[in-house]
């Protein structure tokens, strides 16, 4: 009788145990790899943005915020975050256009999966290879664009696209439609899960299809338009690759300098500690962004549709 009630007492308890330490083994490889390539460097960068840190030098010497100033005092940098800001301004077109085309698409079921198709494939090709494809549309003498605006008689001569007046809004045009069709199949699951019955006694009452699309239409679609202008903007201002492969022929230039392409620099340039110094900078800058969104959404996103 002792056994039997000393193993009901513990053995719920030792069941507990044991599902914990499953639980616990089903959720290491992913808590090992967060560590590793998460937590650890991210410590580690904030550790030697304080040192003047270099690949051919051994040990760290402590020289408070020297990199920091040095930093924000280069303007390199500073010209790179200009340059991710203005192109920040894409996103919200980027929604605009989309959710345009999502309404089409929606009123057109007929044709939704053959033009869902179409506008997805960009999302499938990786960032180099949409910056090459532009690359060549963009270029002078055989460019699909230039020809296309000489054969209408728009132009005379040939547009330098990858130039430092016209870079950034060429990026800003490639960079809408590259998301386009992570967007409008956002949008479109988004738009597809409002009941029809909502639009239908709108109609009864006599609203009209402006009056539905920001009764019904927007207010629904505004958590999915917030998620993507959220990722758009945090991925925008971490622009390297499409920056780097689009004027790399050029040097560094500064006009078509981003922030993550600076640090990439001064890693290469053996100077680590403001490196990481420019990563803490630009980490920083973008959870303030990332946090002032929260806060504005509250005005605008709404979640009981």
């Amino acid at each position: 009788m002792v056994r039997k009630e000393k193993f009901k007492k513990h053995g719920p308890h030792s069941k507990a145990i044991k599902e914990a330490i499953v639980g616990w083994l089903f959720v290491a490889p992913l808590l090992i790899g967060v560590l590793l390539f998460l937590a650890f460097p991210l410590v580690y960068a904030f550790v030697i943005s304080f040192t003047d840190t270099k690949a051919t030098t051994q040990g760290m010497q402590f020289i408070g915020f020297d990199n920091y100033l040095n930093v924000l005092n280069e303007p390199l940098f500073m010209q790179g975050m200009i340059n991710v800001l203005i192109t920040c301004l894409a996103v919200p077109f980027g929604v605009f256009i989309a959710t345009i085309l999502t309404n089409l698409l929606v009123s057109n079921p007929k044709f939704s999966i053959i033009f869902k198709s179409i506008y997805y494939v960009p999302t499938v090709c990786g960032a180099i290879a949409i910056t090459f494809i532009w690359q060549s549309m963009y270029a002078q003498g055989y460019g699909v664009i230039n020809q296309t605006l000489k054969s209408l008689g728009w132009i005379k001569e040939d547009i330098n696209f990858i130039s430092d007046r016209n870079f950034l809004i060429s990026m800003m045009v490639m960079g809408i439609w590259a998301g386009l069709g992570t967007s409008i199949l956002l949008l479109f699951a988004s738009l597809k899960a409002v009941s029809k019955q909502l639009y239908e006694a709108a109609s009864i009452d006599g609203a009209s299809f402006i009056q539905k699309f920001f009764k019904i239409t927007l207010p629904a679609l505004s958590p999915t338009i917030f998620y993507i202008l959220l990722t758009g903007i945090s991925g925008t201002l971490q622009e390297f690759a499409r920056f780097q492969a689009m004027a790399g022929a050029k040097g560094s230039p500064a006009w078509a300098m981003s922030p993550v392409w600076f640090i990439y620099l001064r890693t290469s340039n053996n100077f680590r500690g403001e490196a990481s110094a420019a990563g803490i900078i630009l980490g920083g800058f973008i959870l303030i962004i990332s946090a002032f969104q929260f806060v504005a959404s509250r005005l605008w996103v709404n979640y009981d549709t």
